[in-house]
């Protein structure tokens, strides 16, 4: 038990939080460790991020990365937390994160920087960042997008936890049972894994253009995607398989 367990199965990644004795917080090493698991893909098809222990994904940041910092120490911190939550989030393949019970903080964040979100009815998300004295950042800025601006406003200036049919749909993309957790997870797999790799890394770097730039920029851009991928041998051999 310790840093984040990694381990290749069938062409995915799967990255497990293993400090199960304190909900699995993490650390600044964990998330080192998790930010190089994801920078180096070769021949990986997919990242699952898990948790151990059926407590918890993740309780967020062990509250004693805080402990008597100073805003340089500050920015430090949170500039770790950027760089793996950003690096999840702009991976070229899919991302999933399997949640079972407490998903907070910096864990919240890590788990909507992934492409989807499968979910245990007992899980409980939140931010409670505020209840530190100190606020919810970085990839907390995704949630209006997930679920709207007043439920985000009530999640971050609360501190509240909520479980997932407390919050709007959209955020959990499957909520099943703890039994099928892991067969909900894999059925997802098959389906993010089944297009081209190619035509996923493009489709996702769209989704950050989508959300970064203007409508008629993001429309522009989205044409010269489109045809750039006609120059890929997987393209043509998918439009084959697909006329068949």
């Amino acid at each position: 038990m310790g840093t984040p367990l990694i381990e290749d199965v069938g062409g995915a990644r799967w990255i497990t939080l293993d400090r199960p004795e304190v909900l699995n917080a993490l650390t600044l090493d964990d998330l080192r460790a998790i930010r190089v698991a994801v920078d180096d893909l070769d021949g990986v098809r997919a990242v699952v991020v898990a948790g151990t222990g059926g407590r918890a994904f993740s309780a967020g940041m062990h509250v004693d990365t805080f402990r008597d910092a100073n805003p340089d120490e500050g920015r430090a911190i949170i500039e770790e937390v950027g760089a793996c939550v950003g690096t999840v989030r702009l991976a070229p393949v899919p991302t999933i994160a399997m949640i079972d019970g407490y998903c907070l903080g910096a864990a919240f964040e890590l788990a909507l920087a992934c492409d989807v979100r499968v979910a245990t009815p007992e899980s409980r998300f939140g931010l409670p960042e505020v209840k530190l004295g100190i606020p919810s950042v970085v990839e907390a800025a995704l949630l209006v997008h997930h679920v709207g601006l007043s439920k985000a406003k009530e999640l971050i200036l609360t501190g509240a936890l909520f479980a997932a049919d407390e919050l709007p749909p959209g955020l959990v993309n499957r909520t099943v049972p703890r039994p099928g957790l892991r067969d909900a997870t894999e059925g997802f797999l098959a389906a993010l894994t089944a297009p081209t790799r190619e035509v996923i890394a493009a489709q996702k770097a769209l989704f950050e253009t989508w959300l970064n730039v203007g409508l008629d920029d993001s429309i522009e851009r989205s044409k010269r995607v489109f045809a750039e991928v006609f120059a890929e041998e997987a393209t043509r051999e998918a439009i084959a398989r697909y006329r068949r």
